[in-house]
């Protein structure tokens, strides 16, 4: 009889043990401000990360929706703790927004912001938002695919009952958060030519869009980003750009360079000072 108890523990330990690691597996969840909406409504779907303890450094999926229910209108990327998307989350393709992303050094939470949309509502009916083909990679530097809780979200449409609908407030006139551009080269990437990286991160509408400026030549691009002039003379100027347009940017100038124009700026002083001094005593 004690044996007997004895293995019924050690089953029973084994079996808290497996599920309860189950019910703290990592989740990604859909939420909704409410769940029951009318026709022509506007309504912002999160999708978040419970890490439930582990350390996520990589995530990917997809974001399913009928289009002909509700209609994809913007994504806000302002709040999210991704720091380089792979694939930024687009309106590409209506009913289906693809994501991947990565979080280097990894990120616990329990209800970490991966991005917003905004949806407005078209037709009445029952509809699901959905996420499938989710992977969530440990911290572990070994790429572990670890299994993924998911929490998806459904919603009632019912026919408009009046003129009133909830408009979502898109008043922003802030810029993006300072941040810093890093000149660096590694033998592994672009053949060991030099680029750079950044990134930043706008709490109200999101950053739509960077500008890489190389002296007088400009053009939109993303970290990292492969410089065309390879010299040690530089001058590079990354605009970062909002939903609404509003910038922030940041200067990297060539220690080389200030060097050359600290001493055009010293000659110049001592030859007006020069000039000034046969000037007064007509030498």
């Amino acid at each position: 009889m004690k044996k007997n108890s004895t293995i019924k523990l050690i089953i029973l330990f084994i079996a808290i043990f497996f599920f309860s690691h189950n019910a703290l597996a990592a989740s990604l969840d859909l939420n909704v401000g409410k769940n029951i909406l009318q026709t022509g409504e506007d309504f912002t779907l999160t999708v978040s990360l419970n890490t439930e303890g582990d350390s996520i450094n990589t995530l990917a999926g997809d974001l399913n929706y009928d289009n002909n229910f509700i209609q994809a209108e913007a994504i806000n990327l302002g709040a999210s703790f991704i720091s380089f998307w792979v694939e930024k989350p687009e309106l590409k393709t209506p009913g289906t927004i693809h994501f991947s992303g990565i979080t280097p050094g990894g990120i616990f939470s329990s209800g970490g912001e991966v991005f917003k949309v905004i949806f407005k509502t078209k037709n009445a009916g029952d509809t699901v938002l959905a996420l499938n083909n989710a992977n969530l990679f440990l911290n572990d530097g070994k790429g572990t695919i670890i299994p993924a809780k998911i929490i998806n979200t459904n919603i009632k449409i019912t026919e408009l009952n009046n003129d009133t609908t909830t408009p979502i407030e898109t008043k922003d006139t802030i810029s993006p958060e300072k941040f810093v551009t890093i000149r660096t080269k590694y033998p592994s990437m672009y053949d060991g030519k030099w680029f750079i990286v950044f990134s930043t991160t706008d709490k109200e509408s999101g950053v739509d869009y960077f500008k890489v400026c190389e002296f007088f030549n400009c053009a939109k691009g993303e970290s990292p980003y492969l410089l065309r002039h390879q010299n040690p003379f530089y001058y590079i100027v990354v605009r970062a750009y909002d939903m609404r347009n509003n910038v922030r940017e940041s200067i990297l100038i060539s220690p080389y360079l200030i060097t050359v124009f600290c001493i055009i700026a010293i000659i110049l002083v001592l030859v007006y000072f020069y000039r000034r001094y046969l000037h007064l005593y007509k030498v």
